[in-house]
């Protein structure tokens, strides 16, 4: 009876051995970088930030509403939405009645955010949008143009720590290196005598690249949930421009805020 008791007492002590070598091992493993920061987080997740960060998404969904004042004093609100491959542009010049708005789709797969574990980052958005263009009201034409937009962000990412009210890694410094813009023009012409069927026809392209100094260009993304298959961000822009090209001026300040929702890019491929 002895013998039983002492080897169940042996077993128990070797069993607490493993529990308590267990809890070592995993404990510093679980750091607070675990846990939850952003309102909409999860409370406790097995993966940390950077991984959850870490990797290309598709921007599924997207909402900018950004006010442009130029030196001129001259204000143009833009409101951007993007749901899944919808795009959709609404455009006020302040103070008057003028107002637009644009309807198109975002190429599929050509809409992501990739973000490198060593900090690289990459966006790149890709849309097109058609406009009918005004004909004479005798005219049995109709002139349509599409435009096909390319942009491209490139740079590095990393985590803020907890400043002012903001938990650690609760919000991403986007440091802006390089951004490209190529614009390609199509135009369409339909007539109600002809029988061919419309083709799009190649008008021109117009490209912009622009390279900045280190932190020149950059922006805050706070992360309003970060899960594992899902992350909500909130940028607030606040941007002064000035530059010249050939001799010509340019001044225009933004600020707005965008909304993104983005989920990895696999699941829409």
């Amino acid at each position: 009876m002895y013998k039983l008791t002492q080897s169940i007492t042996m077993n128990t002590k070797k069993h607490l051995s493993l529990v308590l070598l267990g809890m070592i091992i995993v404990l510093p493993l679980l750091t607070t970088s675990c846990f939850k920061k952003g309102e909409d987080d999860p409370f406790f997740s097995i993966y940390t930030r950077k991984a959850r960060v870490t990797g290309k998404w598709n921007i599924t969904n997207m909402q900018s509403i950004i006010k442009t004042t130029y030196n001129n004093d001259v204000q143009v609100k833009r409101t951007t939405t993007i749901d899944g491959l919808a795009w959709s542009e609404y455009t006020e010049i302040l103070n008057t009645d003028s107002t637009r708005l644009v309807e198109g789709k975002v190429l599929e797969g050509r809409n992501f955010v990739y973000f490198d574990k060593e900090g690289i980052y990459r966006q790149t958005y890709e849309y097109e949008y058609t406009v009918e263009e005004p004909t004479g009201e005798d005219s049995d034409e109709s002139s349509f143009t599409q435009y096909r937009v390319f942009e491209e962000k490139s740079g590095t990412w990393n985590f803020l720590g907890n400043i002012d009210d903001y938990k650690n890694k609760e919000r991403m410094a986007i440091v802006i290196e390089e951004s490209k813009q190529i614009i390609q023009v199509y135009t369409m012409t339909l007539s109600e005598d002809s029988e061919e069927t419309p083709t799009w026809s190649f008008d021109s392209t117009y490209s912009t690249s622009v390279k900045y100094a280190n932190g020149e260009y950059s922006t805050t993304w706070e992360l309003d949930m970060l899960k594992n298959k899902e992350i909500h961000t909130r940028q607030n822009v606040n941007y002064f421009y000035q530059g010249a090209i050939n001799g010509q001026g340019s001044i225009y300040q933004d600020v707005g805020t965008v909304l993104q929702t983005l989920k990895p890019f696999a699941a829409e491929e």
